[in-house]
């Protein structure tokens, strides 16, 4: 995947997307993506991947990174280790046989909800967030830009879904006003990587600070 900058900017935040993909809205984000040569990771629903499949591949293309999202956004908290592996590798396995091979291994369980035996167990790195945009409740971009630029630093991982009309919008200004303000827009694993954080299976990140 092509690096998104030749020198990189003083700072770096990593934006993700839960609950797609979608036909209409994820595309449009992937063009703003491109446009301003930054990559996000978007954390999948399993049951969605496979009409999302174009979607997928495209995400792939630019350089951006494919996680999890369980497979029918169940509360992973509530379920048996057992349960919680079913919903990781029937996704991972929906997501290879849609691309063509790509592999996943970071997880954001579905409401942050993470059980003690999740972090004892689990094994893949599991990624939460610093910045929450609440772009599900406000469906208002201009609300989501105002929160991002009151609260973003270097290293947050900020949280949005592609599945909402209105987040379109807030990625078409925000990304390039991060930029203008020295970050580079990267996916988690390029963030954790410039950071120096090496991640660990039963881990879980809200950052790279």
């Amino acid at each position: 995947s092509a690096e998104p900058t030749q020198t990189p900017r003083p700072k770096a935040v990593a934006i993700t997307f839960d609950d797609g993909p979608s036909t209409v809205n994820t595309p449009k984000i992937l063009a703003t993506l491109k446009k301003y040569n930054a990559h996000a990771t978007f954390f999948v629903v399993g049951e969605r991947v496979a009409s999302g499949a174009d979607v997928l591949k495209q995400e792939i293309e630019q350089g951006c990174e494919i996680a999890n999202h369980s497979w029918d956004h169940a509360n992973l908290s509530k379920l048996s280790m057992k349960k919680v592996n079913k919903q990781f590798n029937k996704t991972a396995k929906a997501v290879k046989e849609a691309t063509g091979g790509y592999e996943v291994d970071l997880l954001r369980p579905p409401y942050g909800a993470i059980s003690d035996k999740m972090r004892k167990k689990f094994e893949h790195p599991m990624v939460i967030w610093s910045i929450d945009t609440l772009d599900w409740k406000y469906l208002n971009a201009k609300k989501e830009i105002k929160l991002i630029k009151k609260e973003v630093s270097d290293g947050d991982i900020i949280l949005m879904h592609d599945i909402h009309a209105p987040t379109v919008k807030t990625v078409e200004k925000i990304i390039p006003w991060l930029i203008e303000n020295g970050y580079d827009v990267l996916t988690v694993s390029e963030l954790m990587e410039r950071k120096g954080i090496k991640m660990k299976d039963g881990k879980v990140y809200a950052s790279g600070k």
